[in-house]
């Protein structure tokens, strides 16, 4: 007998370590960010450098971990008290500078997320909010110049016409001026007019054409009870939510985007029960198991 419960203990062992080792397999630690500030309050304003890996942790709890490949000027508003212990990671591309806008919220009452609520998606499936955590983003062209001239121009070009222009009429720069520059519209111009180049605009060097947001990735903290999740947009025009196609990557639930807006993880409510289910019929079979083993050993002892 004792033999028989010698082999039934280490195929028990045996067992725990396959699991052990399957579960470890999306539990990579991600990249240790270049620097950490700690923000108490629940705003910052700051200049990143492309490339660089910043942890801001607001009120000593919610970490939002942000990246980019070009210079960006970022301005974070974060309810960190309401929010509470997340782990967020933004990684943004851009073509040119940016300036962006992140503000993170634990509801958004108007957008149907509040603690526990449910919310049907495009794809008609009902999903439950229990995240806590949801995050606005938006950005413009990082640029303090008021002249923005046409970057396929070459000699004369079509610039912004000046506001005092009277008249919906395109200006085109002086043949005489040297360089891309602002023009200043002939409030007596109807349809195109010459129009005298602006001295103190200096476009090439000092205004830089629009950057161009061209997509982020989005992760958050993999836990018990996001597991099963998706990240979601919510689409203004239509009023409803989107859900992206997400993977767990390095215990971070990770999607892509290019499109900036109000995101979020939704759970869907079907998995809900189901990991009930699910977790009641594993039970139940581990009982039944063990009943067996006990009842076959006694059987041959």
């Amino acid at each position: 007998m004792k033999k028989n419960v010698s082999k039934l203990l280490l195929s028990a062992f045996t067992m725990l370590i396959v699991l052990s080792l399957i579960s470890s397999i999306n539990v990579t630690a991600v990249e240790t960010p270049d620097q950490t500030t700690e923000v108490q309050g629940d705003a910052i304003q700051t200049q990143l450098q492309s490339n660089l890996r910043t942890m801001f942790i607001f009120s000593e709890k919610t970490k939002l971990t942000v990246s980019a490949n070009i210079g960006l000027e970022l301005d974070i508003n974060c309810q960190a008290l309401r929010i509470g212990d997340k782990d967020v990671i933004i990684e943004v591309e851009g073509n040119d500078d940016l300036r962006m806008t992140m503000t993170c919220t634990s509801e958004e009452t108007q957008l149907g997320l509040m603690s526990g609520s449910l919310n049907r998606v495009r794809n008609r499936n009902v999903y439950r909010y229990l995240e806590g955590f949801c995050i606005t983003m938006e950005c413009t062209p990082n640029y303090n110049c008021q002249c923005k001239c046409d970057p396929d121009c070459v000699g004369e070009c079509q610039c912004k016409c000046d506001p005092d222009c009277v008249g919906d009429c395109q200006c085109k720069c002086d043949p005489d001026c040297v360089g891309e520059c602002q023009c200043k519209c002939d409030p007596d111009c109807v349809g195109e007019c010459q129009c005298k180049c602006d001295p103190d605009c200096h476009c090439n060097s000092e205004c830089p054409y629009d950057g161009v947001f061209l997509k982020a990735r989005l992760r958050i903290k993999a836990t018990d009870q996001n597991l099963l999740g998706q990240w979601a947009c919510y689409d203004y025009e239509n009023e409803e939510w989107v859900t992206a196609p997400t993977i767990n990557q390095d215990g971070y639930l990770t999607a892509e985007t290019n499109v900036l807006a109000t995101w979020t993880l939704l759970v869907p409510e079907v998995t809900t029960s189901a990991i009930v289910g699910t977790v009641a019929i594993a039970s139940v079979s581990a009982l039944g198991i063990l009943s067996l083993s006990v009842f076959y050993l006694k059987k041959r002892h």
